[in-house]
């Protein structure tokens, strides 16, 4: 058990119309000028892909054609198209689903996704936690100013509820990692920027993977996180953008500290692919 500590989550999603499913060929454009070969196919379909999704703006649960469409439409062979769909489905783009009512299906992007496949960049060039830790220290308090100035009606609300579950939440160590995780969330959301939501939420994710996987999110644990954020929250709900970045900066370096002195040789490992 974690003492002190009252902090869950409900999990983040967006909840969004799914497109009907009968037509799924109509959702692209109907043709497509012959692809050349002088780079890799498969990466220039997967590209307009991508393009047709952003363009029509389909979301989780909306349908692309099927192979054979897909390869008449870029006039390619069905070998080029399927690898173009594993490429996606390795990104978490899409799943590929089986069935008469199967094929390639989007899903919800997936920051921790992002977060993996630094993991396996940052690992290969010997990056450690502390390395990754000095980062979050540098984005964090911008991500709580940005919060501030930012922040919209909507936002208050979850805000509001986000810091609300926290103290209705179990005294675990599951509800206490997740309640920290769906805090920063939302503050990263509130910025605005959606390359910082982004990259803010994929690391702090990354961090997660690592504390969890190593056992030290129970010992790092300690009794003033919540209040801690929910001073933060207080400030951002404020509007006063100098005081919430510099709390979530003194935030940041009270719990760096913590680790450090809980676990010895922690922020020292390695980041490992995962």
């Amino acid at each position: 058990m974690v003492h002190g500590f009252t902090c869950k989550l409900g999990s983040m999603a967006n909840n969004r119309t799914v497109s009907a499913l009968d037509e799924p060929l109509a959702q692209l454009a109907p043709s497509a000028a012959p692809l050349s070969r002088g780079t890799k196919v498969s990466e220039r379909i997967a590209n307009a892909l991508v393009e047709d999704i952003i363009r029509d703006r389909l979301g989780p649960g909306d349908r692309l054609p099927n192979e054979q469409a897909m390869a008449d439409r870029f006039q390619v062979g069905r070998g080029s198209v399927r690898e173009a769909l594993r490429l996606l489905e390795t990104h978490g783009m899409i799943k590929l689903k089986l069935g008469p009512r199967g094929g390639p299906q989007i899903t919800a992007v997936d920051p921790r996704e992002v977060g993996r496949t630094l993991s396996l960049y940052l690992g290969l060039r010997g990056a450690t936690i502390e390395e990754l830790v000095q980062t979050r220290l540098f984005l964090e308090p911008k991500v709580a100013r940005l919060a501030a100035e930012n922040r919209s009606d909507e936002d208050e609300r979850r805000l509001r509820a986000a810091l609300a579950a926290e103290e209705a939440s179990n005294s675990d160590e599951t509800g206490y990692i997740d309640a920290a995780n769906e805090f920063h969330y939302v503050l990263a959301t509130m910025t605005g920027n959606r390359v910082l939501d982004l990259v803010a939420t994929a690391l702090k994710d990354l961090y997660t993977s690592r504390i969890v996987n190593d056992g030290v999110a129970r010992a790092a644990a300690g009794p003033g996180i919540c209040q801690e954020h929910k001073t933060i929250g207080d400030a951002i709900l404020a509007g006063d953008a100098d005081r919430a970045e510099s709390l979530m900066r003194s935030h940041m370096d009270f719990y760096v500290e913590r680790v450090r002195s809980v676990a010895p040789g922690f922020l020292n490992s390695r980041i490992t692919w995962g």
